[in-house]
């Protein structure tokens, strides 16, 4: 349903009260101005009654103020007393209109010197304006509809920005900026998806430049906590050392955990809090714009309004305070636990079902047999020859080409999901005894693969495919690795538009779900950290941050 067909003859009554408001809210705000004192009043050498007194004004001495400052909800105007800078309280003068500018002086006669390039490239440029209003104007005669809408609901956004911060804050200008904003900033973002649609490679490939350092980041990670991985890319090694090789190399990797805790420390402190809380807000504010569930206002204009309140308090407040202590406290756990930020490809209405939450998308709950808001491993014996579970890429390349595969069936536009994924314990295929090896493939038993990574306590596997691609498949034949900590979905790229994809309602909260708190609650040791995860985030706010800035950043760089 278009916003046009709200606007009635009661709704157009409606907005030129919302505009006159407007002229009534701003009017006050211009200054310089003349104004007349209404009582014996006090002028005062600074904005408040703090301040000295230099002398009096009395009723009906005419006086001009040239600013406004509030002072503990007190306005003071800012005016010449005899030479000198005084304050007076505005709630005693009357405003009567603003100072007028001097009129410019008029512009020298222009003599006429006969031909010069100046001129000639002058007039040109007047024939090309010439050309461009009446472009313009035929446009504007194609879309008047469209303008005039536009016009409207611009007005009536600006005119609901005066009156709310009017009436909180006594100064209608800002609201009416602010709710002004609304709509062009709106139709730039409407512009922007348009493009997206047409050129999409062209942002993919600004994502690709822009994000580059911190992808550079999470790869050097990837390559220093196991670099020896790349000995291991064939199933060389014989079923009578691969025992020994799996010890040694655990050895190994517990070394470099401890090496790269500082490179780990920055990525969790980069994806986590910045990357995660960015996109997170980028969800949350555009459904305060465009809400997805019509209970509030996604259809209807005056449902829009009135629910207004309820969508900024519910999204950019209290999903922003949880979507920012999950990202916190997730950044102290990674240091304990290893985790890598991975991209899983697929197509759109299979990645609004893994990442929304269905606490705030009702219509998701059951939705053809998926457990809306985390992932699951696929049943698909084609799509789970390296053993059933979920199945990520490092390089952002292969999950690309993996999401325009529609295996499962599902439509809609092709998508990347870049995940947080805490990984455990991780074993190359190539240290797999024979027998369990040869079962990837086609053909093979791939729950043979399960069994011995639940035997043996790991959690992820790695190989090396045709395409030189390092692949990854998060062991889950039970669902019991899929719950949002374990995979957390920081953002989505649409590919087709190359643009970051909007998340109806907003993700699934990492941290803040009842089966979440479920499984960690059965952890003790899991309890432990997050328990010391969330002293150490008292610990930075209170005394960390203010020591980190005293005895470090200001000495060294400031």
């Amino acid at each position: 349903m278009s916003i046009s067909s709200h606007i009635t003859t009661f709704h157009r009554f409606i907005l030129l009260l919302l505009l006159s408001f407007i002229v009534i809210a701003v009017k006050a705000d211009y200054y310089p101005a003349h104004c007349r004192v209404t009582t014996t009043l006090n002028v005062r050498s600074g904005p408040s009654t703090g301040y000295s007194k230099i002398g009096k004004l009395y009723k009906g001495n005419l006086i001009i103020i040239d600013s406004v400052f509030t002072n503990r909800s007190r306005q003071w105007g800012k005016t010449d007393y005899k030479g000198q800078t005084g304050y007076v309280a505005t709630q005693y003068v009357e405003y009567l209109n603003p100072v007028e500018e001097e009129p410019a002086p008029a512009p020298s006669p222009v003599v006429n010197k006969g031909f010069s390039f100046t001129s000639f490239w002058g007039g040109i440029w007047n024939i090309l304006a010439i050309i461009i209003i009446g472009i313009i104007i035929i446009v504007c005669l194609i879309y008047v509809g469209d303008i005039l809408q536009f016009i409207i609901t611009t007005s009536i956004y600006a005119g609901i920005g005066a009156l709310i911060t009017y009436i909180l804050f006594g100064n209608g200008a800002i609201g009416a900026y602010i709710g002004g904003s609304i709509m062009p900033l709106t139709f730039l973002w409407i512009i922007i998806q348009n493009i997206g649609s047409h050129y999409g490679s062209f942002f993919v490939v600004i994502y690709y430049i822009v994000s580059f350092p911190v992808y550079f980041l999470n790869r050097l990670e990837h390559f220093l906590l196991a670099p020896w991985r790349y000995i291991f890319m064939t199933n060389w090694a014989s079923d009578s050392i691969k025992p020994a090789l799996r010890v040694i190399m655990n050895g190994f990797t517990v070394i470099m955990f401890i090496v790269t805790t500082p490179l780990r420390l920055l990525n969790a402190i980069i994806y986590n809090i910045f990357i995660h809380c960015i996109t997170g807000i980028y969800d949350l504010f555009l459904e305060v714009l465009f809400p997805s569930d019509d209970r509030e206002g996604g259809s209807d204009l005056w449902t829009w309004i009135y629910m207004l309140p309820h969508r900024v308090g519910y999204y950019t407040l209290w999903h922003f305070v949880l979507l920012v202590l999950e990202s916190l406290i997730w950044t102290v756990v990674d240091i304990f636990i290893p985790a890598l930020t991975f991209y899983h490809g697929t197509t759109l209405n299979a990645c609004d079902i893994i990442t929304r939450d269905p606490n705030r998308n009702k219509y998701l709950r059951n939705t053809s047999g998926w457990s809306s808001g985390n992932f699951m491993a696929s049943s698909d014996h084609n799509c789970t020859w390296a053993g059933r579970g979920v199945y990520f890429a490092i390089q952002r390349g292969l999950a690309m080409a993996y999401s325009g595969d529609n295996r499962s069936g599902w439509g809609g536009d092709p998508v990347m999901i870049a995940c947080r994924v805490s990984m455990g314990w991780v074993i190359s295929y190539a240290l797999m005894p024979d027998r369990v090896y040869n079962q990837t493939g086609g053909g093979g038993n791939h729950d043979e693969i399960n069994k011995f990574a639940d035997a043996h306590g790991y959690t992820m596997g790695e190989w090396r495919n045709p395409r030189g691609v390092w692949e990854y498949c998060l062991f889950d034949w039970k669902n019991g690795y899929n719950y949002p900590w374990r995979i957390r979905p920081i953002y989505v790229i649409n590919i087709r538009k190359g643009l970051a994809q909007h998340i109806s309602g907003g993700m699934q909260h990492w941290l803040f779900n009842k089966l979440v708190l479920q499984d960690i609650l059965n952890s003790p040791r899991f309890i432990c950290l997050l328990v010391f995860a969330v002293l150490a985030i008292l610990w930075f706010v209170f005394y960390g941050w203010s020591y980190l800035w005293n005895e470090y950043l200001w000495y060294y760089f400031l």
